[in-house]
């Protein structure tokens, strides 16, 4: 897929034009026409622009996009965005990628994820998602954000702002039902108690098979989804200049894991399937401070606790397969538990250097991780248990600042400086300190065209931490696993970004476009490693460092108001990337390949058909070019388009919808493998993949009030 300088050239003509943009608003009240465009300020930005005047490749979704898929969870909705890929390895997609960066599991080792994810300003990162119905607004950050987020946004973040409190009693219910034995069950509900009280609640419940036959032990629920999420929210407005917000979160999920198939289908021999459970809590206080006559404050302090349980059948069989099996089991018991600061000042009109607006701030972190591995000794030949704890503390300094140059041009400009100390200790008597101290910064040219364009020059640098590798380590002592040795840490990352961009809207009101090219230097970039002797059942992983690396492409968003009863929404992204010097333990030379999980190009075509007052047809196709699954090894997944459909009536308060995910039932792979592990076949070398859900049908019933 190519895309031509025509397009980007008619993209930047259609937003400098001058006339503003309106969209087909899928409200309940009957006009369903043309209504004026809400002016969608980013919760994630320092400031809290507007984001079609803010620098940077980010895309915001709104209640009514999740509504259009009939999403349930974020796997469902991340193929829609351009240049953003997920890969699984577990119950959900927990690991995610932003233009081709980031990582594709966790095992031994902690991990700092190139993208991260907050929820109400609680850090997720690495944990996931679970419930998603009560999303008041969804932001996809591209590129390295660090003077934003910080050491968790080398490739990008996702923010997600839940509802919450209203001045007066507002609240929804719904139901759907769905093939596969699968239900989701939720509700909001938000009031005000005075004029100084407001609160919000929000429950979800999620119940599913799976799409996992167990041939051997006769079961379908062997890879099943079972997830609960609470949160709360508590507004006080204390007094005129201040307010203050409670935060809770509670996530009880459930899950089963038996995802990979020794014949490579949706069918697996498992007699001993395995888990995927998290049980999180999290608080967080936020303030927001306007008594200042040259600042506003605004403030969050956060703690989150997560206990994880993660094991599978290792040789997803079952005992009396063949006389050459083998029967082993592998779990990982984590928990994590930290607590982070984060306060700023943003200036005030009073307040400004000059003419220039500033923000300073301030983030500090404590973030403890503890894991027990029980696992299957090769050595010793006997059941065995790694344990190892990770205490790291960050501490960050970081500011911007707007300057005006010209009534239509300015220069932002920030920087964050960072400090993080790792201990670590684990059963193998290995204790490692480490510290490093890194900085990101960013510097955009911006020029308002006018008010409805703005063109951008963007560079920015950002930076993930190093670690230690402490399965390396512990196998190290093996006569076959020496080399690990050299493994023992890994160094931090650094990501270079220059940008491109251009956002506007046009054409008589019914053009909303957004165009970014870019071009990224990787440093010392973290690629996962696996040590595998013997082609057999033992493995071991470490992350390791290519010499460099090379990330470019262009990701076009654009909605077209071509009828006011027919809005178009294309999204679309070309990515071209390389690996630098990189030649794996092994002595596989990769250098000069494509790195994994960075499919060629991507597209989303949706459309919105409102056919009367009270029944609107939406219907979406999504496509991804092959990608490979690991830096390690060539295996690839499949190219795929995925088609899918909702008829939804409106009836005052209530909304009645059918609908379809995946309605081709494609078989999209999620996470892939390539080695031995069939005894039938003399442990032949396959690629063994994980697949994402297969068609879904299902209705679903909601009453707002």
């Amino acid at each position: 897929m190519r895309f031509s300088p025509s397009l980007v050239t008619s993209a930047v003509f259609a937003a400098l034009a001058v006339t503003p943009v309106v969209y087909a608003d899928a409200a309940t009240d009957s006009s369903r026409a043309v209504t004026a465009i809400e002016r969608i300020t980013v919760q994630g930005d320092l400031r809290q622009q507007h984001v079609g005047q803010l620098a940077g490749s980010i895309t915001v979704v709104t209640e009514q996009d999740l509504q259009r898929q009939s999403v349930q969870h974020l796997d469902q909705l991340l193929n829609q965005f351009a240049n953003v890929n997920f890969s699984a390895g577990a119950s959900r997609g927990r690991f995610l990628q932003i233009r081709g960066i980031g990582e594709r599991s966790e095992f031994v080792d902690t991990i700092n994820p190139s993208v991260g994810i907050l929820i109400d300003g609680i850090d997720y990162s690495g944990l996931g998602i679970s419930g998603i119905s009560d999303i008041a607004q969804f932001e996809v950050f591209r590129g390295p954000e660090a003077t934003r987020f910080g050491a968790n946004a080398l490739a990008g973040m996702l923010n997600l702002t839940t509802i919450g409190p209203t001045a007066s009693a507002e609240g929804k219910a719904s139901l759907t039902v769905a093939n596969y034995d699968s239900y989701q069950l939720a509700g909001q509900f938000s009031n005000a108690l005075n004029s100084k009280w407001g609160y919000s609640l929000s429950l979800e419940q999620q119940q599913s098979d799976g799409f996992i036959e167990n041939r051997f032990l006769n079961r379908d629920d062997t890879n099943d989804i079972n997830e609960f999420t609470g949160r709360f929210k508590l507004a006080f407005q204390a007094t005129a200049d201040l307010k203050l917000q409670l935060v809770s979160h509670v996530v009880d999920q459930d899950n089963g894991y038996d995802a990979f198939s020794l014949d490579r289908d949706r069918t697996t021999l498992s007699d001993e399937p395995g888990q995927d459970k998290l049980r999180s809590t999290a608080l967080a206080l936020q303030a927001d401070y306007s008594g200042l006559t040259f600042a506003r404050l605004h403030g969050q302090l956060s703690w989150l606790d997560a206990d994880m349980d993660y094991g599978f059948d290792e040789d997803w069989s079952y005992v009396g397969l063949h006389p050459d099996e083998y029967s082993t089991t592998d779990r990982y018991l984590r928990d994590r538990e930290q607590l982070t600061l984060d306060y700023r000042l943003v200036s005030t009109d009073a307040g400004r250097l000059g003419e220039s607006d500033w923000v300073l701030g301030v983030y500090a972190a404590s973030k403890e991780f503890d894991l027990i591995r029980q696992f299957w000794n090769w050595d010793l030949w006997q059941a065995d248990t790694f344990a190892s704890e990770l205490s790291r503390s960050n501490l960050a300094l970081y500011s911007e600042l707007t300057t005006p140059l010209s009534e239509r041009l300015s220069l932002v400009s920030g920087l964050r400086l960072e400090r993080y100390e790792d201990e670590y200790a684990d059963s193998s008597a290995n204790y490692i300190t480490n510290s490093d101290t890194m900085w990101g910064a960013k510097l955009s040219l911006n020029y308002q065209a006018s008010p409805q364009a703005l063109i951008y020059l963007l560079a920015s640098r950002g930076y993930k931490a190093g670690g230690v590798n402490g399965d390396a380590l512990a196998k190290a002592a093996d006569d076959n696993l020496s080399e690990l040795l050299t493994k023992a840490s890994f160094a931090p990352e650094t990501l270079y970004n220059a940008e491109f961009g251009v956002k506007g809207t046009a054409l008589v009101q019914s053009l909303v476009t957004r165009v970014a090219a870019f071009y990224m230097w990787r440093e010392d970039m973290q690629v996962k490693g696996w040590l595998n002797p013997d082609s057999g059942p033992q493995f071991a992983g470490f992350i390791d460092n290519a010499g460099s690396g090379r990330n470019y492409g262009i990701e076009i968003e654009n909605r077209l108001q071509l009828h006011p009863q027919l809005a178009l929404m294309i999204n679309a992204s070309w990515l071209k990337t390389k690996l630098g010097n990189y030649v794996t333990i092994d002595g596989d030379d990769f250098s000069g390949r494509e790195q994994a999980q960075a499919p060629r190009f991507s597209y989303s075509v949706a459309a919105d058909w409102y056919l009367s007052d009270t029944v609107t047809f939406n219907v979406g196709l999504q496509g991804k070019d092959s990608f490979y699954y690991s830096d390690g090894h060539n295996a690839r997944s499949s190219r795929y388009e995925l088609l899918n459909l909702r008829l939804s009536y409106q009836l005052q308060q209530w909304q009645l919808a059918v609908w379809s995910r995946n309605a081709l039932d494609q078989d999209v792979g999620i996470r892939g493998f390539y080695f031995g592990n069939d005894p039938r076949d003399g442990y032949e070398p396959h690629v063994y993949e994980q697949f994402a859900e297969p068609r879904r049908v299902g209705l679903s019933a909601s009453y707002q009030f």
